[in-house]
């Protein structure tokens, strides 16, 4: 038990080991040799038994005060252990919170820079769009005036015109004046006497009437001018000497008959009812 009690006390080295080694060691110094048989001295029992009373109780008070002590020794440094782990593991949480932290930060950052990014290039697309609607608006306004421009000089050279045509037909549809008969170039000339008939045959043949252009007519003829029209209603004004378009030149306006005549080298334009 001795054994036991000096090998737990060397290996723990706690106080109540090293007290209960103290007093082995006293014990062993204190046996007899057994090679000299000496005679032992009186040892008085009173002395021994205080002796043995007060080794009694310091081993007790060793003992209490070693497990009075160890446990809360030994519960202070695994609290103290737990304590230090649990602010290790805050201090890597705090740590890890602040980098996210950081994170989140530089992701704002970046969100908001793409922010006023997007907000600057919609406001230059807003400017850019809204001078091209207005350039856009200058153009269809110019263009409209132009437009309305055009059609007014149109209208007012249409009504020139149709005044123009007007006062031509009110020219034309006033009657000739009785005492001014138009006298064509060839009538100016001496008439050629007929010949006189005799009993013999003539050696040449009669000559043939004109012929009658039917895709002109004649509808007016003032001072020596006819106006004629073809079968489109084109009215057109001819004289001798004048080019007839398809026809050719004029020769001469005469009377034939009641009504008037152009003559031409492919014939004749006369007074006709379509």
């Amino acid at each position: 038990m001795a054994d036991k009690v000096i090998g737990a006390a060397s290996s723990d080295r706690s106080p109540e080991a090293l007290l209960k080694q103290a007093v082995a060691d006293a014990k062993a110094k204190a046996a007899p040799v057994p090679q000299a048989r000496k005679r032992l001295p009186s040892v008085d029992p009173l002395l021994a038994g205080v002796t043995a009373a007060a080794l009694t109780l310091g081993l007790a008070m060793g003992a209490g005060a070693m497990s009075l002590v160890s446990p809360k020794a030994d519960r202070s440094s695994e609290t103290l252990t737990q304590i230090q782990s649990r602010l290790d593991t805050r201090h890597a949480d705090v740590a890890r919170l602040q980098g996210e932290i950081e994170k989140i930060g530089k992701v704002l950052a970046q969100v908001q820079d793409a922010t006023e990014s997007v907000r600057s290039e919609a406001r230059n697309r807003s400017a850019t769009l809204n001078d091209r609607i207005g350039k856009s608006e200058q153009t269809i306004v110019a263009k409209v005036a132009s437009v309305a421009e055009r059609q007014d000089q149109t209208e007012r050279d249409q009504t020139a015109k149709i005044a123009a045509l007007t006062a031509q037909l009110e020219k034309r549809a006033a009657p000739p004046a009785p005492a001014a008969p138009v006298v064509a170039p060839q009538a100016s000339r001496a008439p050629q006497p007929e010949p006189t008939e005799t009993g013999s045959i003539s050696d040449k043949p009669k000559a043939s009437a004109p012929a009658v252009i039917e895709s002109w007519a004649v509808r007016e003829v003032y001072n020596g001018v006819a106006v004629i029209e073809d079968r489109r209603h084109r009215l057109v004004e001819v004289g001798p000497g004048d080019t007839i378009p398809g026809i050719g030149k004029v020769d001469s306006v005469e009377r034939r008959g009641r009504g008037w005549a152009v003559v031409t080298k492919q014939g004749l334009i006369t007074t006709q009812t379509w």
